[in-house]
């Protein structure tokens, strides 16, 4: 697509002294309340992970990455990536094959072939590449499974982690921290198991609560603490947020966190962050309904003790959609797991793969030459882009008129973004107010719908109208 499209053009207005008793009344109010101070935002990513492969073989890999981590495209700032179980296939094994060439021509017979060796070089390259061009943020690593011949069935898919191996297990993770941080690729967080409740067909190792608490506080923190690790630690990534049905806890993020927390309650001695996915089951699946309910919801135990939440992973797989719909139904989901559930971050599963279904922002042609876009990789960005890392979530109250409106809002300093989603097929003209603070001279507006992807979008004074199935993201700062 044009680049251009990518560029917000700012659009400049003054609103000082404005008050929504000025000029026509509006449909709707929308106050922002900005002591009511809520969570840190720690940023907004995507999973390559086991996609690395072929990304990395794609043409127009780097093209791809800056539409992803670029300023011109999402600006994100979170890489999720695996710690693979091949990298160690036997005991003898003690290399992340940080030393192996991954410059390699495109043209190269080796892109085209199907192996753990350029799923390996892929993570290296897309992680050194975002690094290094983008400047991304925070490198973020899971394991979906421990080496083989750690687990209790030898295999790398299903079986759990032999307790003997604990503390092996524990110094493969501070190994693979240290090769990274060796060539400038430090992680910022680890998670020791991806899925731990789902014995999937893949790469995957299964893990009770009481057995992850134990292998956090017995091992894990402990020798990171130890050989000075600077990683944060996180735990619950389960496929399910949450779960109404008893059934279904042994999957459910929050059922497995509060157990942890519950149990181990000083856990918080480590910088840990409680993790969920934010996968559902379709209607269509032969269960009773109640039970196909995955409620976005806190991580009650996580938020009563001040643990980070993450939402780690994100997607489905239904028939490809890149709709507009598609996109403000994503765009509403994110901004339930920032407003209701308090999640600090929002990482996509996965950035771009060549699939026919939703799990990819971009979807790459298997020729390896072009790609796709889709609606919800921007609707995506009108929260990545303009909500600076480190921003605090603030309140927001709107009057019984913009029920129909989802809106959440952010402050870093003295500077503001609103993110105001409408769903519905009629335009919503608002009044937008600060807490009675006064705008500091001039906003910009960004606008994503059926036409447009962050297009500069005009507004009167604090009189904002959003347009029908329409993403709006408001930027300014206030005055001291």
């Amino acid at each position: 697509m044009d680049r251009l499209r990518n560029i917000l053009l700012f659009c400049f207005i003054s609103v000082a002294g404005f008050s929504c008793k000025e000029a026509q009344q509006p449909d709707c109010k929308i106050d922002i309340r900005w002591n009511d101070e809520k969570q840190v935002i720690d940023g907004f990513g995507i999973a390559q992970a086991g996609w690395s492969d072929k990304l990395y073989a794609h043409f127009k890999r780097e093209e791809v990455l800056q539409k992803m981590f670029g300023n011109d495209g999402l600006r994100l700032s979170i890489l999720r990536g695996e710690i693979f179980p091949h990298y160690w296939e036997n005991r003898q094994d003690k290399d992340f094959n940080i030393d192996d060439n991954i410059d390699l021509p495109l043209t190269d017979g080796f892109f085209t072939e199907e192996s753990d060796d350029i799923k390996r070089r892929g993570q290296l390259w897309i992680s050194r590449y975002v690094k290094e061009k983008c400047k991304t943020d925070k490198l973020f690593f899971s394991v979906w499974s421990a080496p083989a011949y750690m687990k209790s069935n030898g295999e790398v898919s299903q079986g759990e982690l032999n307790p003997a191996y604990n503390q092996a297990f524990a110094d493969y993770l501070v190994a693979f921290y240290e090769a990274y941080k060796s060539v400038g690729l430090e992680p910022y967080a680890i998670s020791p198991a991806n899925e731990p409740g789902y014995a999937a067909p893949w790469n995957s190792s299964l893990w009770t609560p009481g057995k992850m608490g134990e292998f956090i506080m017995d091992y894990l923190g402990p020798t990171f603490q130890k050989k000075g690790i600077a990683a944060h630690i996180v735990f619950g990534e389960n496929p399910f947020w949450s779960a109404v049905s008893s059934q279904a806890a042994f999957i459910s993020s929050r059922h497995f966190t509060d157990a942890i927390i519950n149990r181990y309650p000083d856990i918080t001695r480590f910088p840990v962050i409680a993790a969920g996915h934010g996968y559902t089951l379709p209607d269509s699946y032969p269960a009773p309904k109640d039970s196909l309910k995955t409620p976005i919801e806190p991580l009650t135990e996580a938020s009563k003790a001040g643990i980070p939440v993450w939402l780690t992973e994100i997607s489905d797989t239904e028939a490809l959609d890149t709709t507009i719909q598609d996109g403000i139904k994503w765009a509403i989901t994110f901004h339930k797991y920032l407003t209701t559930a308090g999640a600090s971050a929002c990482i996509w599963w996965a950035g771009a793969l060549p699939a026919d279904n939703n799990e990819g922002l971009i979807v790459l042609n298997p020729d390896r030459q072009n790609y796709r876009m889709t609606k919800r990789f921007y609707t995506f960005g009108n929260f990545s882009r303009y909500i600076p890392v480190g921003s605090k979530r603030i309140g927001v109250e709107t009057d019984h008129a913009a029920d129909s409106l989802f809106v959440s809002a952010y402050k870093n300093g003295n500077d503001f973004t609103v993110v105001a989603i409408n769903p519905t097929a009629s335009d919503r003209q608002t009044c937008l107010q600060m807490d009675n603070r006064t705008w500091n001279g001039q906003v910009s507006c960004a606008l994503t719908d059926e036409k447009n992807n962050w297009s500069s979008y005009e507004a009167t004074g604090n009189r904002i109208k959003i347009p029908a199935n329409s993403i709006l993201t408001i930027t300014g700062s206030i005055k001291q």
